[in-house]
């Protein structure tokens, strides 16, 4: 499930606004966590009450967060180079 948020961050963070972008990716990350806790993805390994299991989702968190910003900013220089040259 991690591979989806973080290629949705991508295509995200390349077509649409940063704060769209922060939005969809958001959505996209809460609909796979759901899906893992209780959905179609369950497993019954899975402890919701567990560090072991919120950790790693706080963790793709913030790196979808980070992808989406960096994204904007290679969006935003690409638009001044266009601009300048």
């Amino acid at each position: 499930m991690d591979i989806v948020v973080i290629a949705a961050a991508i295509v995200a963070g390349l077509l649409l606004s940063r704060t769209r972008a922060l939005v969809v990716t958001g959505l996209v990350w809460a609909g796979a966590l759901a899906m893992v806790a209780w959905g179609p993805a369950h497993n019954s390994n899975v402890h919701l009450d567990s560090i072991g299991f919120w950790a790693p989702w706080g963790v793709v968190a913030v790196l979808v967060a980070g992808i989406v910003y960096g994204c904007s900013a290679l969006r935003a220089r690409r638009d001044r180079n266009v601009a300048l040259g």
